[in-house]
């Protein structure tokens, strides 16, 4: 009874969290008619940094870990319906059919095998937010600035997606270093003297991994690299 207490109240935070910032961009963007990879990123946003919410909210790792699980089964027959709709699925830009339902399924999941592996097995959970935030916000910065400023292709390796582009990878590992260093510092209270060399490793193995990881399964890769790297960091540092 304790852990379905220990859920509820993290779902309900999480639901106030999502519903009330879903509904403040929807209303500016009904006013600002934002772009549409901008609209899709801000959503992915909210998405992604509920981790923070999770964590905080819930007492004990089995709860935060069940908690994106049950957000799934609330949450896949809307993704079901929403997607035979044009209109919402312009909306959210989908760029090929199912993927919002497959991001959902990717995102939440992974969120919970983060928190069972970080908080869980590990013992420190502000893993857990370091690496979903690094992932998210990372992989948001190669995706804006790689379509902007990318010029130089990475063509040399067969196993990259030849869109990606040298200057979105070096976005994502510097904008993965600065939240990796920043949920260190707030969420674990680490000393900045193991944050800086701990997310130094930890960045540009994050940007390598969604270099190299096709399909969308970053959303993966990505957090478990991170959260590794960090880890075995500890161990050598003399902390974990």
């Amino acid at each position: 009874m304790v852990i379905l207490f220990d859920v509820l109240n993290g779902l309900k935070y999480f639901l106030i969290y999502m519903f009330s910032v879903a509904a403040l961009l929807f209303g500016v963007n009904r006013i600002v008619k934002l772009p549409k990879e901008l609209f899709r990123k801000l959503f992915h946003f909210v998405a992604f940094s509920s981790v923070i919410v999770m964590i905080y909210a819930a007492q004990e790792w089995t709860a935060a870990a069940i908690i994106p699980i049950v957000v799934i089964l609330m949450m896949y027959p809307g993704m079901l319906i929403s997607s035979k709709n044009e209109k919402f699925t312009a909306l959210m830009s989908e760029r090929r059919p199912g993927e919002l339902k497959s991001s959902l399924l990717q995102l939440f999941g992974t969120m919970s095998l983060i928190i069972i592996l970080s908080w869980g097995i590990i013992g420190r959970k502000e893993l857990a937010v370091a690496a979903i935030l690094m992932w998210g916000f990372g992989d948001a910065a190669a995706a804006l600035i790689g379509k902007r400023f990318g010029k130089h292709k990475v063509l040399r390796f067969k196993r990259v997606d030849h869109k990606k582009s040298w200057e979105g990878t070096a976005a994502m590992s510097f904008i993965a270093f600065i939240f990796g260093i920043a949920s260190l510092l707030i969420v674990g209270n680490v000393p900045l003297e193991i944050c800086i060399p701990a997310v130094m490793v930890a960045a540009p193995l994050a940007a390598i991994t969604e270099l190299v990881t096709k399909n969308g399964y970053d959303t993966v890769t990505v957090p478990v690299v991170s959260t590794l790297s960090i880890y075995v960091m500890y161990i050598v540092m003399g902390v974990a």
